[in-house]
């Protein structure tokens, strides 16, 4: 079983790309995924477009329920009503299991308070953090997590890219040192996934593919260096299902 931890919908706006709901599907045929936590592409900051764009993950989730879970991804500079209102609508009303923040493309330091605004709301609601690291520095460098990280040990968080080569040493640390740290490492060479693999236990990273062109990349490269068919199971679909408690159809 492989459950994809970290995949996109809707269109973006920041990078200019767009994923569709039938490009989801076709990519989870094609490669005999189990299902995916869909969060939104970063959409034109305005709470309507959010909103919509959530809305949207809710329904394609329910039209493929217990195989698809959808992840909150918006803005915390929002205002302070407005950012928790929307991101507790899709965890209590919409069943959301996550919470996203992208430094670079939501302009966000990790150090700054807007930034502890997730954790903040993410910890209120039980549910897990994923930061994307590794482009955009020096706001994405996984380093930057460390005070979030001391300060919201009863958050569990994943870092998103592994930190991205140039900084999958800083993102291997933060996961080795704190027991609610993981790594999704999607975009990691096969250097990076020996690396992580030689210090870390596979419940320390979970298989993603961001988007539906990396999916036959990301998964040869984890059958490329993992000989244990237990510790690739954990890393396919396991540290996801127990790090977001996911239901799953069958």
């Amino acid at each position: 079983m492989i459950i994809d931890s970290h995949c996109h919908l809707g269109i973006d706006t920041v990078y200019d790309f767009q994923v569709t709901e039938e490009m989801l599907i076709r990519n989870c045929q094609e490669f005999n995924l189990y299902g995916a936590i869909v969060q939104p592409c970063i959409t034109r900051p305005y709470l309507a477009d959010i909103r919509e764009a959530h809305n949207r993950i809710y329904r394609f989730c329910q039209e493929h329920s217990g195989c698809f879970w959808g992840m909150v991804s918006m803005n915390p500079h929002f205002n302070n009503d407005d950012y928790s209102n929307e991101v507790k609508r899709c965890v209590e009303d919409l069943g959301f299991v996550g919470v996203k923040l992208t430094p670079n493309g939501h302009a966000v330091d990790l150090m700054s308070e807007d930034a502890r605004k997730v954790f903040n709301v993410a910890r209120d609601l039980r549910v897990p953090v994923m930061v994307h690291t590794g482009m955009g520095i020096p706001f994405a460098d996984p380093a930057r997590l460390y005070p979030l990280i001391s300060d919201y040990s009863d958050v569990k968080i994943i870092i998103a890219h592994g930190g991205s080569d140039f900084f999958a040493a800083q993102a291997m640390f933060l996961a080795e040192t704190f027991e609610h740290v993981y790594i999704e490492p999607s975009g990691i060479g096969v250097e990076g996934i020996d690396m992580f693999l030689k210090n870390l236990s596979p419940k320390k990273l979970m298989f993603s593919t961001d988007l539906p062109i990396n999916t036959a990349s990301e998964i040869l490269k984890y059958k490329q260096v993992v000989n244990d068919e237990l510790a690739l199971r954990q890393i396919f679909s396991l540290t996801a299902i127990e790090v977001f408690n996911l239901r799953l159809k069958y």
